[in-house]
């Protein structure tokens, strides 16, 4: 088993790759699609309240900006493989925010096997001619049919919700570092207090203010890849301090800044600048 180090394909910038031991998270929210198979263990994912379970080699997909927790069934010893895919290679083949699931857990069983040996195959060096563009064309091809399987906006009040719910999230994306409040959130959406903190909820899997300390983590990341210093890194984020920083994301990822910086150094995501609604 590889010890869990994230990998970067040399041949593609927007795809990270994990191989290790299954581990218990709690709260995780990623501006990517986290895509996550566990071949010898069941995996419980827990989002907005509901929780589904992933059968030993069943595939989970996780879209962004959806808040989750999940728990192995056997954490000493299963391992599991994780793909993480960026906005922008998945604008290739539809908008993003369509790219979302109501059950994580796919029921078919043949992408699970197509995403095995895809993550091997660009866990390995792209090293003999032709790799790059097959490697290339399989992560397309394996992106387009997942997509078949996507819920997306399926219909009318999902959509109005989601509409909402995203302007909440730009205006705290762009507010990253001040205190943001329900009545301004109010105004840029035209909702009520109430309705806008259960759309968001809904939408998201948390309210406003959970919802824009992720978003200030999830920053958090971006800038580590980067590789800008964590007090830096939590200056620009809005926190107190490096060590409100470190708190905050140990508590939510499970590794410190340091580890997460050190690990992920230089991977930094294309992400669209014209997204689709």
């Amino acid at each position: 088993m590889r010890d869990g180090t994230p990998r970067m394909p040399d041949d593609m910038a927007d795809v990270v790759l994990v191989t290790g031991q299954v581990q218990e998270y709690s709260g995780n929210v990623h501006e990517e699609l986290k895509l996550v198979l566990v071949p010898e263990s069941g995996f419980t994912v827990r989002r907005r309240g509901t929780a589904y379970r992933a059968a030993p080699g069943q595939l989970i997909a996780l879209h962004a900006d959806d808040a989750h927790s999940g728990t192995p069934e056997d954490p000493g010893s299963a391992g599991w493989l994780i793909m993480c895919v960026s906005p922008g290679l998945i604008a290739e083949i539809v908008p993003p925010e369509r790219l979302r699931f109501e059950d994580p857990v796919i029921p078919a069983g043949g992408l699970a096997t197509r995403f095995q040996s895809l993550h091997h195959d660009l866990y390995e060096p792209a090293s003999d001619p032709g790799a790059t563009l097959r490697r290339e064309s399989r992560m397309l091809e394996f992106v387009s049919a997942l997509a078949w399987h996507s819920t997306g906006a399926s219909s009318a009040a999902v959509g109005a919700a989601g509409a909402v719910a995203e302007i909440v999230r730009d205006y705290l994306r762009e507010n990253l570092t001040r205190n943001v409040t329900l009545d301004e959130l109010t105004d840029v959406t035209g909702v009520s207090k109430y309705r806008l903190v259960r759309l968001c909820t809904m939408h998201y899997g948390l309210p406003p203010h959970k919802l824009h300390m992720r978003l200030r983590l999830d920053h958090a990341r971006e800038l580590l890849r980067r590789g800008v210093g964590i007090a830096e890194a939590a200056y620009e984020t809005g926190f107190h301090d490096q060590p409100h920083l470190t708190r905050m994301f140990a508590q939510a990822y499970g590794v410190t800044p340091a580890v997460y910086r050190s690990t992920y150094n230089g991977v930094v995501w294309s992400v669209p600048s014209v997204r689709g609604r």
